[in-house]
């Protein structure tokens, strides 16, 4: 039984490397404008992280996906 389709989970991945990559942006803009802001600088660096394992999550799951069929 398959959950999804592997093609979903590889656009999922993509997905969320973007959004990681817009994150790491918006973290270096936040640095310059409000370097004291430790827990402005905690949120995004745990976000970051979230949408890192999620795309490794999302990538590995593909790759399962596409060996089995």
């Amino acid at each position: 039984m398959k959950i999804a389709k592997p093609k979903g989970l590889l656009i999922a991945a993509v997905c969320s490397v973007i959004a990681c990559l817009f994150q790491i942006i918006g973290l270096i803009r936040y640095l310059g404008r409000l370097p004291d802001d430790w827990i402005g600088i905690a949120l995004y660096m745990a976000t970051i992280a979230a949408f890192s394992l999620g795309a490794i999550g999302f990538y590995i799951q593909w790759r399962k996906q596409k060996q089995a069929e």
